[in-house]
Formats: structure tokens, C-alpha cells, sequence
């Protein structure tokens, strides 16, 4: 992106170390800015418009995975397992360690973030879990042996 680029360039600047620590500083402040913004959703520096990536849907367990490897704008689609004829192919919107929350941690997200509620193999067969967040099952987990008679409501509805 053209904000990366003129960080690039900044940092090619030979300053004195004082300006140094100002103009990371502000530059620090700026992503900081830009992320208060935007929020995690758009937590990028650019945009684009990629043809075969938008006809990938989500999944939890996503049979390929989208990169910029050469870091030239142009986009690979990469199969992560064998993808027979007339199978859909499916990303994830969420990162790794988004895909290991529960059930309800990655709805709230894809809610959140996308506007739906997941269907994918992975989520149907978690449908019977509890509607908790990742937070909530390891706080159980800690307070192992006490009686659980809060309710949890569900935070989500259907679209």
C-alpha cells in the first residue's frame, strides 16, 4: 500500500535519534489510529478487488488459503488438500488461531466482522456446544469443581 511504502521510506531516512523515536512514534500512533478506525475487519493498508478469491466462500476448515507470496499484488489461491470436481472451494476469514475458538467466539466474529452466521462442517457439528466464548470456557475450565447455575445467554441471533 502507499502507506507502507512511505513507512518503507521512512525508515531509509537517516535521522538523528531523537527524530528517530519522534517519527516512529507518530508512525506508531498512526496504525493505532488507523486500527481505532477501522477496527480488526479492515486491519490492512490496502484493497483490492480479486475476481477468483471473491468467489471462495468461508469455512472453519477451509480447503484452500489465499497469499501474497511474491509480495507484488498479485494474489495465489493455494490448495491446503485435494479438491475433487464441482466441490467448493472455501477460505477462511478467520486466522489460525480465530479458527481454534469455539463455536460461538467464531460466530461472534464472522458476525461481527462479515455480517453471517457460519454453517460450515465444523460449525454444524459443534451446534450442540455450549454458547459460550473461548474466554468464558477457559475461565470454566479454572474454576473447575464450582456449580455452574449462571445461564449464558446466546449473544447472537439469526440473520
Amino acid at each position: 500500500s502507499s502507506l507502507s511504502q512511505w513507512v518503507h521510506a521512512c525508515d531509509a531516512l537517516e535521522l538523528k535519534p531523537q527524530d528517530r523515536e519522534q517519527l516512529d512514534a507518530f508512525i506508531d500512533q498512526l496504525y493505532k489510529d488507523i486500527e481505532a478506525a477501522t477496527g480488526e475487519f479492515l486491519n490492512c493498508e490496502g484493497s483490492g478487488l480479486f475476481v477468483l478469491q471473491s468467489c471462495c466462500n468461508h469455512s472453519c476448515v477451509p480447503n484452500a488459503e489465499t497469499s501474497f507470496p511474491e509480495n507484488n499484488f498479485l494474489l495465489h489461491v493455494t490448495a491446503l488438500e485435494d479438491i475433487k470436481p464441482g466441490e467448493e472451494i472455501c477460505i477462511s476469514y478467520l486466522d489460525c488461531c480465530q479458527r481454534e475458538r469455539s463455536r460461538h467466539s467464531r460466530h461472534k466474529i464472522l458476525r461481527e466482522n462479515y455480517l453471517f452466521v457460519c454453517s460450515c462442517p465444523k460449525c454444524l457439528a459443534e451446534a450442540d456446544e455450549p454458547n459460550v466464548t473461548s474466554e468464558e470456557e477457559e475461565e470454566e475450565e479454572e474454576e473447575e469443581g464450582e456449580p455452574e447455575d449462571a445461564e449464558l445467554g446466546d449473544e447472537m441471533t439469526d440473520v
